[in-house]
């Protein structure tokens, strides 16, 4: 049942950063539901999955989206 909260609370924070007009908040939303989903792979067993999907997702494909945001910089259109 915890499971099925957490990937609940994963698919809401996708949803929120796509939405999200700030590309700040947007990629930290991104952070969250990767995070949110190691936690649903730990919680499934699948521990060596949830290290990946944290040190992969969470971490490189978040900084790299940030770096990004920052060097192009925010436009106003």
């Amino acid at each position: 049942m915890l499971t099925w909260v957490i990937l609940a609370a994963a698919v809401v924070t996708s949803l929120i950063a796509v939405e999200l007009e700030d590309l700040n908040r947007s990629v930290l939303a991104l952070a969250a539901m990767s995070t949110l989903v190691a936690i649903a792979h730990y919680l499934t067993g699948a521990w060596l999955l949830a290290v990946f999907q944290l040190s992969v997702y969470g971490g490189a494909v978040t900084m790299l989206l940030l770096s990004v945001v920052h060097t192009r910089g925010e436009r106003n259109e």
